[in-house]
């Protein structure tokens, strides 16, 4: 990832497969390069806001705890716009929030409970290893690729989830019923997030390259 300013914005080159670059600018850095500390954090604070409100778009499917929420998609887009440093900010204030007690998490649940001892424990932490894989992927040239980030974040997401569900008793899912009751019922739902995210987050970085190139 090669970054430049040219009349006050950023011009960006991306090298998508540069891995220990120095990062880029994220995309609200390239779209208000004179944005300061205090609006990051604004911006910041406004995903934790978007969060809770996705979170209460949930519902069940038969016979599975862990419900269906819309929190995905703003798990992507707080990585895809405020990178990985912000973007970690915006996510462990949502956890934090929950897990003290505030009513962030779906159906307004949060507590130490619901987050140390709850089946969605896991997917907790998924979403904030995908907001920071998502934010590090995108300020290292990956932003030109949006959809394989956000289908990467959304995936990552499976990983300490599914480690939580077999490691942990909560006699759910039964034996031998691990991806197919914590997996794979919900990528199609996944995919329709990380794509809904790669528009956004694409047109984001549209905007960016139509007004360098003015």
């Amino acid at each position: 990832m090669q970054m430049v300013t040219k009349s006050g914005s950023w011009v960006v080159e991306s090298k998508p497969w540069v891995w220990l670059s120095k990062p880029g600018p994220s995309l609200l850095e390239a779209l208000y390069p004179s944005a300061t500390y205090l609006h990051k954090l604004f911006a910041s604070i406004a995903i934790v806001g978007i969060l809770i409100g996705l979170a209460r778009a949930s519902f069940y499917l038969p016979d599975n705890p862990v419900p269906i929420t819309l929190q995905g998609f703003g798990v992507l887009m707080a990585g895809g716009v405020l990178g990985w440093r912000w973007g970690l900010v915006s996510i462990l204030i949502y956890y934090f929030l929950g897990m003290s007690g505030v009513p962030v998490f779906k159906d307004g649940s949060g507590g130490w409970a619901y987050t140390s001892a709850g089946v969605t424990g896991g997917y907790l932490i998924g979403f904030i290893a995908s907001t920071w894989l998502v934010g590090y992927l995108s300020q290292r040239g990956w932003n030109r690729r949006s959809l394989w980030t956000m289908v990467l974040g959304m995936l990552v997401v499976y990983v300490p989830g599914l480690l939580w569900l077999h490691f942990g008793n909560y006699g759910w899912p039964a034996d031998g019923e691990l991806f197919s009751s914590g997996m794979y019922p919900y990528i199609p739902g996944d995919l329709v997030k990380a794509m809904l995210a790669a528009t956004v987050v694409g047109l984001g970085w549209r905007i960016v390259d139509k007004r360098n190139n003015s």
